[in-house]
């Protein structure tokens, strides 16, 4: 596929930075509640920096009983900086948010934030209601988030007008700027027209679309919420190049964990406007994305996360590949298949000395 580098919706859209935007809005709007205008989070020159974004979904270290990992997580942080990354997702999808309890979420949240002072961290919040939410994203601002991210209820499924209700709630009372979460596990999407209703907020800013790899949402999205200072995130490293060119603000990526690298050269090398060399990028990324496919990694949660977190183990970033449940067990010929996909697929990077 050949990628084009002009999209007139750059143009007409334009690239403000996140706080710009979020300011034109709040002025355009005058029943905007003031507090808004001076958040510490939206005013934090942290949030100026510049697109297109590379986000990583951090995956959260253990120790072998069942404790957020500290001194790992801080070597994660050094590891990805050395990678070219400067933006975080801490307690997401795959960090095992929806087993952390609070403890844990904040252990992650204030860990990052010390690793990375400059670095701008987004902070999950989801939790069994909005009011769950609401708590975890007041304590995420205290732990020194800029963003709050949520996703649609667990277990419960909404209807569209149930959503926009739900994450309006959560907008109207986050200390901090909200961003959407879409994922095709949860009970309730976030369809387009529900995005563009939200869009419309000034306190959400933006949506981290996992739709699965058949099926990029960006230029549909981008052309509902045209006029809104809502930025596109792609949740499906496959992806990636395709939601650039499509005009998207940038990533939030799982395996950034392990490559991050390869996802700083292909935004680095559209960015410099070299199409051939990130499709080259790219492609490097799919081989790599291509063991979520293997049945194998399918079996469990636990089974996705390891194809992560033992690759960072083995280059010494972090001192397990334990998780948040106890008693999880890999068989040798599992461990052995992701070794031989990675010793294939992923470019070496030099070993993290353990404290």
């Amino acid at each position: 596929m050949v990628y084009q580098m002009s999209n007139p919706r750059r143009t007409a859209r334009g690239p403000g930075t996140l706080p710009e935007l979020l300011l034109a809005v709040v002025y355009q709007n005058a029943m905007v509640p003031p507090r808004r205008l001076f958040s510490r989070s939206m005013t934090s020159p942290r949030l100026s920096t510049p697109g297109p974004h590379l986000i990583v979904a951090l995956v959260t270290p253990f120790t072998a009983y069942g404790e957020v990992d500290r001194p790992s997580l801080r070597r994660l942080i050094a590891h990805l900086q050395a990678g070219g990354v400067n933006e975080f997702f801490a307690a997401a999808s795959t960090g095992e948010a929806p087993l952390l309890d609070e403890a844990a979420r904040l252990a992650v949240i204030e860990t990052v934030r010390a690793a990375a002072p400059d670095g701008v961290l987004y902070a999950g919040v989801s939790g069994t209601g909005h009011r769950h939410a609401i708590r975890n994203a007041r304590a995420a601002a205290q732990a020194g988030a800029d963003v709050a991210v949520v996703m649609s209820p667990f277990f419960v499924a909404l209807d569209q007008t149930q959503l926009v209700d739900f994450s309006t709630a959560i907008a109207d009372a986050s200390p901090l700027p909200l961003a959407i979460y879409h994922h095709l596990r949860m009970p309730t999407p976030f369809t387009v027209p529900t995005v563009a209703k939200l869009a419309s907020h000034p306190n959400i800013v933006a949506l981290k679309d996992t739709n699965g790899a058949e099926h990029n949402r960006c230029a549909e999205i981008l052309a509902a919420t045209a006029g809104t200072p809502l930025q596109f995130f792609q949740g499906v490293e496959k992806l990636v190049l395709p939601t650039l060119a499509a005009d998207g603000h940038g990533c939030v990526v799982a395996q950034g964990n392990i490559a991050p690298h390869l996802f700083r050269a292909v935004l680095d090398a559209w960015q410099a406007g070299d199409p051939a060399r990130a499709a080259e990028c790219q492609r490097q990324i799919d081989a790599l994305w291509s063991i979520f496919l293997q049945p194998e990694v399918r079996q469990s949660f636990a089974h996705f996360l390891l194809t992560m977190k033992r690759p960072l183990q083995q280059q010494g970033v972090i001192a397990t590949t334990a998780g948040a449940l106890p008693g999880v067990t890999f068989s040798p010929a599992y461990e052995q298949m992701i070794d031989d996909f990675m010793a294939r697929h992923l470019p070496s990077l030099p070993a993290v000395r353990m404290p």
